[in-house]
C-alpha cells in the first residue's frame, strides 16, 4: 500500500490497461505506440523531434489532469487537434472511451467510440462498448445507430459460436455463447420498443428467451405484449417471470411483477382464486428446465454498467439501491479490514464528511471489499466510523478499483471528477475537501 499520492504513470497503466468495461479491448502504454509510428517521410532528425513532442504533449496530458478523467478527456482531445495525423491515434481514442465510460460520460463515448468503428468496423468488443454508451442516450438517432450496431454484434456472435462448434476450440461453454447472444437479443429489443416498434420488440424478447431465458426477459415479453394490447399473453409472461427461480433475487422486482401479474389476473378473473395454484404449477414446470443454470454462482449485479443501477447490501443485510443517490456530488472510499492505510484513511474520511454533514447535496459510502465478511462488523465497531457503509457488491470491478484504499467522487451528473490510489495523510483532508467543493460549484454552474 501506498502512503502517498500515486502518479500519473501509476495511474493510467492500469485504467489503460484493465479497465473492466473494456476487459479485452487492451490498449497498450501510450509510450508503446511509437513503436508502430509508419515509417517517416521526412528525414529521421524530424521524425525523431515530432516523436518526441507528441510524447511530451501525452506527459503534459495525463500529468496535468491529476486523477480528474473530465480533464484528461480534455486534454487528449486536444492532443488529437494538435496532432491530427498522429501514428497514436487510435490509442488516444480508445484510451479516451475508457475514462469517458469509467467517468460515466457516454455520449463522450458515442462520439469517439464511432471515430474508432471507422478504424475497426468489425470489432465485437467496441460495439459492444458503443451499445452500452448509446443506452444511456435518449433520442432516436441513439437508438436508430444501436439497433445497426447489435445486428451488427448478433452476426458476429453467432459467427463466433458457429465457428468454435465447428473447430472446437473456443473460450465460452454453450451455456456462456447462449447467455451473450441472448443479451444481445434483448439489448436490440429494447431499442426496437423505445424506437415505437413493438412488433420488432416482442420478436428480439423471444429470441432472447428462447436462447437463454431469464426473470428479467420475461418481463420484458409481458410489458411489450400489454403495450400490445394482448393482457392474456401478457399475464402469462409475467407468471413466469414472478416464478422464475433465481438465487439472487432482486425482491423490489418481484414485488413489482407480482403487482404487475395480480392486477392482470384479477382483471380477467375477479379475483385471485386459483393464481396460487397457477404458480405452483409454472413453477414446476420451469425448475426442471434451469436446475443445471441455477446450480452456478451467479454474482451480484452482474450486467450492470452504470454505478448508479446497482444495489449493494448494508451491514445489516438490507438493500441499498445507489440510484437513491443520483443528483448528489458522491464520495465513495473502497477499503477492506486487512488493508492498513484502510484504517488511516476511514478516519481522514470522516473528518472531511463532517465538514459536509449538513449539505444536502454531498453523500459519503464507506463500501468494503473482503471476499471473507466474518471480521467486517467487528472492524467498524472497532474503528467507530459513522460514515454509511455497505458492501460493495462488484462495484470495485466496474470501477476498476485495483489498490486499496481508493476513493472516488461522483459530480451531480454521475460522472467521476476525482479518484485517488493510497493516501496522503499530510494533505488528504483538504485535498477531498477542495475537490467536493470544486465539484459542488461546478454542479451548480452546469445547470444555470
Amino acid at each position: 500500500m501506498k502512503a502517498s499520492k500515486v502518479s500519473w504513470l501509476g495511474i493510467v497503466l492500469p485504467f489503460v490497461l484493465g479497465f473492466c468495461l473494456l476487459g479485452t479491448f487492451r490498449p497498450l502504454p501510450l509510450h508503446a505506440a511509437q513503436s508502430t509510428a509508419k515509417p517517416a517521410e521526412n528525414d529521421p532528425a524530424t521524425q525523431a523531434s515530432s516523436d518526441t513532442d507528441e510524447q511530451s504533449a501525452l506527459d503534459d496530458a495525463f500529468r496535468s489532469a491529476e486523477g480528474n478523467p473530465q480533464i484528461l478527456i480534455k486534454n487528449l482531445e486536444a492532443f488529437l487537434t494538435r496532432f491530427p495525423q498522429s501514428s497514436r491515434r487510435e490509442l488516444v481514442l480508445r484510451t479516451i472511451c475508457t475514462y469517458a465510460m469509467q467517468a460515466n460520460a457516454p455520449d463522450v463515448v458515442a462520439q469517439y467510440g464511432q471515430m474508432l468503428l471507422e478504424i475497426t468496423p468489425d470489432d465485437p468488443k467496441l460495439l459492444t462498448l458503443l451499445l452500452e454508451a448509446l443506452a444511456r442516450q435518449n433520442d432516436q438517432a441513439s437508438r436508430t445507430r444501436a439497433i445497426d450496431y447489435s445486428s451488427r454484434l448478433v452476426a458476429i456472435a453467432e459467427n463466433q459460436r458457429n465457428r468454435a462448434a465447428a473447430t472446437g476450440v473456443s473460450n465460452n461453454t454453450p451455456e456462456q455463447w447462449a447467455e451473450r447472444i441472448a443479451a444481445i437479443y434483448a439489448q436490440r429489443a429494447g431499442f426496437y420498443r423505445d424506437s415505437g416498434d413493438l412488433d420488432k420488440a416482442l420478436a428480439d424478447y423471444e429470441k432472447s428467451y428462447a436462447t437463454y431465458p431469464t426473470a428479467r426477459v420475461a418481463e420484458q415479453l409481458g410489458d411489450a405484449a400489454l403495450k400490445k394490447g394482448d393482457s392474456a399473453r401478457a399475464a402469462d409472461y409475467y407468471l413466469t417471470a414472478f416464478v422464475f427461480p433465481d438465487k439472487s433475487p432482486d425482491l423490489a422486482r418481484r414485488q413489482e411483477i407480482r403487482r404487475k401479474l395480480g392486477s392482470l389476473y384479477v382483471a380477467q378473473h375477479h379475483s385471485e382464486k386459483g393464481l396460487g395454484d397457477l404458480v405452483l404449477s409454472r413453477y414446476d414446470a420451469l425448475m426442471p428446465q434451469l436446475a443445471e443454470r441455477l446450480s452456478g454462482d451467479q454474482p451480484q449485479n452482474a450486467g450492470r454498467h452504470d454505478p448508479f443501477e446497482f444495489v449493494l447490501e448494508r451491514m445489516d443485510g438490507t438493500p441499498l439501491p445507489l440510484a437513491g443517490y443520483r443528483g448528489k456530488v458522491m464520495v465513495m472510499d473502497f477499503w477492506a479490514t486487512w488493508c492498513g492505510p484502510c484504517r488511516l484513511q476511514g478516519k481522514l474520511v470522516e473528518q472531511v464528511a463532517e465538514r459536509f454533514r449538513s449539505d444536502p447535496n454531498t453523500a459519503f459510502l464507506s463500501l468494503n471489499t473482503d471476499q471473507d465478511r466474518s471480521g467486517v462488523l467487528a472492524f467498524l465497531r472497532q474503528e467507530g466510523w459513522t460514515v454509511p457503509a455497505a458492501y460493495a457488491q462488484g462495484l470495485e470491478h466496474l470501477l476498476s478499483v485495483r489498490e486499496l484504499p481508493t476513493l472516488v467522487i461522483f459530480d451531480r451528473q454521475g460522472r467521476i471528477v476525482y479518484r485517488e490510489e493510497g493516501v496522503n495523510p499530510e494533505s488528504f483532508v483538504e485535498e477531498l475537501t477542495k475537490h467536493l467543493r470544486e465539484a459542488l460549484r461546478e454542479s451548480v454552474g452546469s445547470r444555470q
